[in-house]
């Protein structure tokens, strides 16, 4: 049997070896990689790693398992993008979304196809953590980065008074993490916010949303509400701009009582950012670099961050051991093939985002009348087809969208300057 934080795992489904015990005991100080943060982000770029056998040192400063705020939501591409079988974390399947107009009219549209998995963060990044730890890779929990140093090739992690030193660091300890500040790197352009709650469900109410999330939408400027179901619970949330930020447990308050849940059975209250990046900004400095939320990659137009977080994992890994191997001089290589790989579909939902925010009630009356518009989408959430490749649908009326989509952008942007001075 594996020690804490594997313990309550079937030994059976964890990879057994000998020396568990000793890893957390030894003090080893040079590797070849050191990632910080065992997300889903982090902990995919180890077991990268360490698959192809550099020595690698995945930090966390929490201890496993544990849980952090999260929708629950694995969409198809991300199952896709992640290289291994989520299976043994997910709670449901889902193939429909029941849609709402500003907690107004309400319908229901279904998929004949997976569109996505829900899970919960603390079985999610513990299992990917031993998915890490099978491959080779060294995990110490409980290990909050003081410092990092950065002296030529190599990089000087603080960390709970011991020093590690790599010649590769991923940052992967997300919005709030320290990495990105302390490499002086700040990927961000603006955060949206996101509140939400758990609550308590019976196995009728359960039985209604087996393969169903519901969206309201149109209601909440940059944003929408939500509801997950989980094993046996489900999550309710509400997520905007970032100045809508007080207003989001009122909101929260108004979602439950539209969908008759009782908001004093609300449980595990907790508010999130959902860093958005700024075009082009740097995510490599050195022999370092940023993955996941910690390089400000979530999607603008659904606020999921977790399919960017394996793409960006695994292009970092890759470019990383390049690197180590001597086939290239940084790691520029990884913002540059990051780039290729993200900055379009980034861009594209940020412009469809913008859009869809400007008619949103007319966006919702799409996904229910209009078929190819709900295909589109569903071909979206499964990676079927990417964000760029709905506006070029549109033939030559795709410029006037990609013009309309920037004017609204710069147009919120004008909108948050004349905030933060007033």
């Amino acid at each position: 049997m594996l020690g804490y934080p594997f313990a309550n795992h079937d030994p059976d489904t964890v990879c057994v070896f000998a020396t568990v015990a000793s890893l957390f005991s030894q003090m080893t100080t040079e590797y070849d990689a050191i990632v910080v943060g065992a997300g889903p982000a982090g902990s995919t770029a180890a077991r990268d790693l360490a698959s192809a056998g550099a020595k690698v040192l995945l930090l966390d400063r929490a201890k496993f398992p544990r849980d952090k705020p999260c929708g629950g939501g694995i969409t198809f591409r991300a199952d896709e993008a992640s290289g291994i079988d989520l299976a043994p974390v997910t709670e449901r399947e889902i193939y429909g979304v029941r849609v709402s107009i500003d907690m107004g009219r309400r319908f229901d549209r279904t998929s004949g196809k997976l569109l996505a998995r829900m899970t919960q963060r603390s079985k999610l990044d513990r299992y990917l953590a031993e998915q890490a730890v099978c491959a080779g890779a060294e995990f110490r929990h409980g290990v909050g980065l003081r410092s990092v140093s950065v002296d030529g090739s190599t990089v000087r992690a603080h960390a709970n008074g011991d020093v590690y030193e790599a010649r590769v660091l991923v940052g992967a300890d997300g919005v709030n993490g320290q990495a990105s500040r302390m490499l002086g790197l700040e990927p961000a352009s603006e955060c949206a916010v996101a509140f939400e709650a758990n609550y308590p469900a019976d196995s009728a109410v359960m039985e209604r949303w087996a393969q169903f999330i519901a969206l309201d939408l149109a209601g909440i400027p940059g944003g929408y509400g939500w509801v997950f179901p989980r094993a046996d619970h489900l999550n309710i949330g509400v997520g905007g701009w970032k100045y809508i930020g007080p207003t989001l447990r009122g909101r929260l308050s108004r979602l439950c009582r539209y969908y008759g849940f009782d908001e004093a059975r609300l449980f595990g209250h907790r508010g999130y950012q959902l860093p958005l990046r700024r075009d082009d900004a740097p995510i490599v400095r050195g022999p370092a670099m940023l993955i996941g939320d910690a390089a400000a990659l979530v999607d603008p137009l659904s606020g999921e961050g977790i399919w960017a977080a394996f793409v960006s994992a695994r292009i970092g890994a890759r470019e990383a051991l390049r690197y180590l191997g001597g086939e290239t001089l940084d790691l520029t290589g990884y913002q540059h093939a990051l780039d290729r790989e993200m900055r379009a579909e980034i861009l594209a939902s940020r412009r469809l985002h913008a859009v869809l925010q400007r008619l949103p009630s007319f966006s919702v009356l799409m996904l229910k009348y209009n078929g190819a518009f709900w295909r589109y989408m569903t071909e979206i959430i499964r990676g079927e087809i990417t964000y760029p490749d709905l506006p070029n649908k549109l033939g030559p009326l795709r410029h006037l969208l990609y013009r309309w989509g920037d004017l609204e952008i710069a147009l919120h942007r004008r909108k948050l300057a004349r905030l933060a001075s007033g």
